[in-house]
């Protein structure tokens, strides 16, 4: 265990018995009874971070806290059982919330975050009604103030999960930078209104503050639509931080402050899904911007097969003008070997000719992007999804079942994803070509990846009725094809885009039953096959 892992135990009780301390405000009968409770949402966090197996640390946490805090009124049964009451309920919510509901801990989901939050309703609602009904079965607090007990605890519990829980599972996936000075001052300014707004709520004493509470509604809009689910949560702290201490100096019933803390509790969650949809609004407007700008590569790829004929017209031009001149040298040499002057000429026109051919290759190799590679580290089973997902729409018309079986264990690649799929996309559309040539009752390609010691080796299989021989032999040569409206340069592009990686393609096997492409990627992008 590392020093780190090893002090997270003892920050944790120490944090949460000082949370503990400092919320401890209007309790019923010196319980921990209070209308705000973060030491729940620093559990909660905990747990969903570092996993249920941390459970009994929550149990010594309430436990240390009780007896520390609240020792007059602490009996060991009660606290016991009330300690493994509230690790017991969270540490099972957590594991729900984790295995069977999926939730992801970066909150980049609206759906993790209402999962959690409505999660924390119920987990929070049977501790309450479990701890008070404790109390009151060991005659420590008044049957008749139970609905009443019950309420502020499940409030306190609630809003301070809703207010520390997505603070602590935001800043555990922060990445520190430092912001622009403009977003800076904007931040800082959205924390001078919500300080201004609670002086309004509460600075005016003949006003009802319950009325003038939609005010703070407005920085808590403000913060997230501009900042997102982070504006949210620091949003949610302040407001809170700033609430407590007004209703502490104004000196409120215990009673007005669990009105005050309800509201609350519906602000924060509304912050909460408001800011987690404007996040996910933002990452999903990205991420289409992104796959627009790849789609625009991938349909420029595309467009070399539709160059072909025109290429193939720019080439003959300069091709047949260097055979007109070499063979125009050729014969001026066998009329006249001694002048080698005119045959001179005609070979000097015949290599700029060549070098013209050479320019137009070169410059189709440049379109398609074989010496600018953008390297990163991505799964071979996103790759394969992301091949799939830009031919599926035609796979499905033509009514061919597209499979994938990616090794999942096998580790990222460091490759320039868009040409890689380009590769995949490009085979792939050979293979329901292919089938739809095929008479198979249930036509479908496969693509596969495998790891091998230094490579994944990945596979696209149809069904298909195989490649001829004839072609079979110049497979990856320009302008080698079957079709009656190809051009041929399909294979030869993703020669061209697996090779720029250090990777070889072949045909694995063809025939009646169907064709298979492979192709090997090395981990090391230096390596060479």
């Amino acid at each position: 265990m590392s020093p780190r892992r090893a002090i997270e135990p003892a920050i944790f009780l120490a944090a949460y018995v000082f949370l503990d301390q400092i919320s401890f405000i209007h309790s019923i009968s010196h319980l921990s009874i209070t209308p705000w409770n973060p030491p729940a949402g620093l559990a909660m966090a905990f747990l969903l971070i570092r996993g249920v197996r941390w459970t009994p640390l929550v149990f010594m946490a309430s436990l240390l806290a009780d007896f520390l805090i609240r020792t007059p009124t602490t009996t060991i049964l009660p606290a016991f059982l009330t300690a493994a009451t509230i690790a017991g309920f969270y540490g099972l919510l957590v594991h729900i919330l984790r295995r069977p509901l999926g939730l992801d801990i970066s909150l980049h989901r609206l759906r993790d975050v209402l999962l959690l939050n409505v999660g924390a309703a119920f987990a929070s609602l049977a501790v309450a009604v479990l701890y008070v009904g404790t109390f009151v079965w060991f005659g420590q607090l008044d049957p008749a103030r139970f609905t009443a007990a019950t309420t502020r605890f499940w409030i306190g519990d609630m809003i301070g999960i809703a207010v520390m829980t997505p603070l602590l599972l935001v800043a555990y996936r922060f990445v520190p930078r430092w912001p622009s000075p403009r977003r800076l001052a904007e931040a800082a300014l959205q924390g001078l209104t919500i300080v201004a707004m609670v002086w309004l709520v509460f600075g005016f004493r003949a006003a009802d503050e319950f009325r003038l509470f939609y005010l703070l509604f407005l920085p808590m809009i403000w913060a997230s639509v501009r900042f997102g689910l982070d504006g949210a949560v620091l949003a949610n702290l302040a407001t809170q931080g700033a609430l407590i201490i007004a209703i502490q100096s104004v000196g409120h019933e215990s009673t007005t402050v669990t009105a005050f803390q309800l509201l609350m509790l519906v602000l924060a969650l509304a912050s909460l899904a408001l800011g987690a949809a404007v996040a996910e609004g933002r990452r999903t407007a990205a991420a289409l911007q992104a796959r627009q700008v790849e789609l625009a590569h991938i349909s420029r790829l595309s467009l070399a097969g539709e160059m072909a004929a025109a290429l193939a017209h720019e080439l003959n031009q300069p091709l047949m003008a260097t055979m007109a001149f070499a063979r125009a040298a050729q014969r001026l040499l066998d009329n006249n070997p001694e002048d080698s002057t005119k045959a001179r000429a005609a070979m000097g026109r015949a290599v700029d000719e060549a070098q013209r051919a050479g320019d137009i290759v070169k410059s189709l190799r440049q379109f398609i992007g074989q010496d600018r590679l953008t390297r990163e580290m991505v799964p071979p089973a996103r790759l394969i999804a992301d091949a799939l997902a830009l031919v599926a729409p035609e796979a499905k018309r033509l009514g061919i079942r597209l499979a994938a079986n990616p090794d999942k264990s096998a580790p990222d690649l460091a490759v320039d994803r868009v040409q890689v799929q380009q590769v995949l996309v490009n085979l792939i559309h050979n293979a329901l070509d292919a089938m739809v040539k095929a008479d198979s009752v249930d036509p479908s390609v496969t693509v596969s990846a495998e790891s091998e010691s230094s490579a994944i080796v990945f596979e696209v299989a149809d069904g298909g009725p195989g490649i001829a021989p004839d072609i079979g032999e110049r497979l990856f040569e320009p302008f080698n094809t079957s079709k009656a409206t190809g051009m041929g340069l399909g294979l030869s592009i993703c020669r061209t885009l697996v090779e720029a990686h250090g990777g070889t393609i072949w045909l694995e096997r063809t025939g009646p039953t169907g064709t298979s492409f492979r192709f090997r990627l090395p981990f090391d992008p230096t390596e060479k096959d």
